[in-house]
């Protein structure tokens, strides 16, 4: 009892108040610390952004550490900064090794930043996404599947070469780099049914591709809701262009290649780091003239100094993998800061400590402010909050971002019933684009209706894809408002302006557009649904029991000679449905369990009526001959 009391004497009792401050100066090397810790605390966030500062701040530790052991002779001081030094060499370490271990082959590098990356996907989560995956070569002239023959038990994307696809010996498209080898197939089956491919890939050149497994990939979607939502709409915008490039009979032109990237080599980063931190070390080992060890150590220092540094220990040990870690470092080390200048300030009496702590203070301080404008909750119209959380969320579009969209060169514009959205061959397709917010449109051409458009689907995706080569046209259908509508619309020209200079989102938008086009295709009339389970299905990411692609890729083949097969195939042709029985190269499978986990996409959740009734419905599509 008399033990404690004599610590707590010590820690409060004992430390008079200041009236005055020293007159000497604290020694050099204690100034070399504040200039290190000062360039530390100027870090940002990210791998390289911690690295920076966890090395900077351990160097600062770690000379304070040496002035606290030969110029004030305080063992607390020297304990708490040796301490504070372990800790930021422990975190630069395991950062260090989170960046190594999301290095990957050069095939997963160059895919990453090819296609991964421009969505903001991140290399932890890309990690994930490549365990389950492995890359497979594939040489000239030989066949990724054959017609009627090769099972579809995987998903495929290619990484280099070219990949030629043809039915029956006729000629379809080519697959480039950074494409799908059978998108189409894979959207077709849900994870309980087995299929066989209807065409034949073979390589024209040697290629190399990165193939996923059925049950892998899809056990992946059960666990992370985000990747699946990332692979819906990554499938629906290449099964997009995949029809696109039917139409057109693509050659080689598009000149993807193999991109060169840069690979961080993480023995090149150790060997940098060792060098700068052993000549770090040698620059601040001090050489003692008349001093060389202390004769008498001090007492220990007041209660508000040991706050303070815990306060620091607090701020550099919280896990870099939380989510509001910065924060929290920043917070911290604020108060930390403050303890400090107050600790100077009353009991050390030295105003160069109290100085460089006013320094530490602001800079933190305007940083732990930063981070909380940044993650204050953005409000975003009543309105928008359903195509928000829909289309956007999902792909982790911050709320900033979309309001910039929204806010400043959108309106939202009402519709009531009857009237026209666009006429046929007369409303020019380059003035706007627009997303359905509330109602229903109605689409048909020269009187025969096609679709319906639900909200959060964009209204006119297939005229905004077709007429960005191609520009001047008109629609080839007619939209009118079935119901009382409100939807959002972009002028085109300051929304393309706008995505120019925000990337990530050009890409969000590239990938939605080509997404909502692959539904539209999928959702062409079919007479036995009435409007009730048209909408349920349209709801749903993914439509894969509504129409077969595999079939859509071959009507295609056979519809497709004309200049303009494509543009009537996606919103010019009518359509007639027929009953079809189940096709014989579908079949339930005996192996694969259904999983039953709740996620984004529709093909892990139970069947509904609606989607037994339709089960083996596969409308044909027919092209009107004119």
């Amino acid at each position: 009892m008399g033990e404690n009391a004599s610590i707590w004497w010590n820690l409060l009792g004992e430390h008079p108040l200041c009236t005055a401050w020293k007159q000497e100066a604290e020694g050099s090397i204690y100034h070399l610390a504040s200039i290190l810790f000062i360039v530390g605390f100027m870090g940002g966030s990210g791998f390289f952004g911690l690295l920076y500062v966890f090395s900077l701040l351990g160097l600062g530790f770690l000379c304070s550490s040496v002035w606290a052991w030969i110029d004030v002779c305080a063992a607390d001081i020297f304990s708490w900064n040796f301490v504070l030094f372990i800790i930021c060499f422990m975190q630069f370490v395991h950062v260090a090794y989170q960046v190594r271990s999301v290095t990957f082959d050069k095939e997963f590098q160059e895919l990453y930043n090819s296609l991964f990356q421009p969505l903001g996907i991140t290399l932890p989560i890309f990690r994930k996404i490549v365990l389950s995956c492995q890359v497979v070569s594939l040489e000239k002239e030989h066949c990724y599947a054959m017609q009627g023959k090769t099972p579809i038990d995987k998903l495929s994307l290619l990484v280099s070469g070219r990949i030629r696809v043809t039915v029956d010996g006729e000629f379809l498209h080519y697959i480039f780099p950074l494409q799908f080898l059978d998108s189409p197939e894979w959207d077709s089956l849900r994870p309980t049914e087995e299929g066989i491919f209807q065409v034949t890939l073979t390589a024209e050149t040697d290629c190399r591709y990165v193939a996923w497994r059925r049950k892998k990939l899809y056990l992946l979607f059960a666990q992370h809701r985000f990747i699946s939502r990332l692979f819906s709409v990554l499938i629906g915008s290449d099964i997009a262009d995949k029809l696109y490039a039917l139409n057109d009979r693509c050659t080689w032109s598009r000149g993807l290649g193999i991109f060169t990237m840069n690979h961080i080599d993480p023995t090149s980063l150790n060997e940098l780091t060792t060098r700068s931190l052993t000549s770090e070390f040698e620059n601040l080992m001090p050489v003692p003239s008349n001093e060389t060890t202390c004769e008498n150590w001090q007492e220990i220092h007041h209660l508000v100094f040991h706050v303070a540094n815990i306060c620091f220990a607090a701020a550099l040990v919280i896990p870099t993998t939380l989510t509001l870690h910065m924060i929290f470092l920043r917070g911290l080390l604020t108060i930390g800061c403050a303890l400090f200048i107050v600790w100077a300030t009353l009991y050390r009496c030295a105003l160069d400590i109290m100085i460089w702590n006013c320094a530490f203070l602001i800079i933190n301080l305007m940083h732990f402010l930063y981070l909380l404008y940044k993650k204050r909750p953005i409000k975003i119209e009543k309105e928008l909050t359903g195509v928000y959380r829909r289309m956007f969320e999902p792909l982790h579009v911050p709320p900033e971002l979309f309001k910039r969209l929204t806010g400043q060169f959108c309106s939202i514009q009402t519709l009531k019933k009857g009237q026209t959205y666009a006429a046929e061959d007369k409303t020019s397709v380059d003035d706007r684009l627009s997303i359905l917010l509330k109602g229903k449109m109605k689409v048909s051409y020269r009187g025969h209706f096609l679709h319906n458009i639900y909200p959060c689907a964009f209204i006119d995706s297939p005229e905004f894809r077709s007429t960005q080569m191609n520009r001047g046209e008109k629609f080839q259908v007619t939209i009118v408002a079935d119901d009382t509508c409100r939807f959002l619309c972009w002028s085109r020209e300051r929304l393309t302006f706008f995505l120019e200079s925000e990337p990530f989102l050009y890409e969000i938008f590239r990938y939605l557009i080509g997404k909502d086009i692959t539904n539209k295709l999928y959702s062409l009339n079919d007479p036995t649904l009435n409007d009730k389970n048209s909408k349920r299905l349209e709801r749903k990411p993914s439509l894969c029991s509504q129409i077969s692609v595999m079939q859509m890729r071959n009507s295609m083949a056979s519809s497709s000679d004309s200049e303009d097969g494509l543009q009537h195939f996606l919103r010019g042709t009518s359509t007639a449905s027929s009953i079809r029985m189940p096709s014989p190269y579908m079949r339930a499978s005996e192996k694969m369990k259904p999983i039953e986990e709740a996620v984004e996409d529709d093909v892990f959740e139970p069947e509904s009526p609606v989607r037994a009734k339709v089960r083996g419905l596969y409308p044909s599509i027919q092209r009107v001959e004119e």
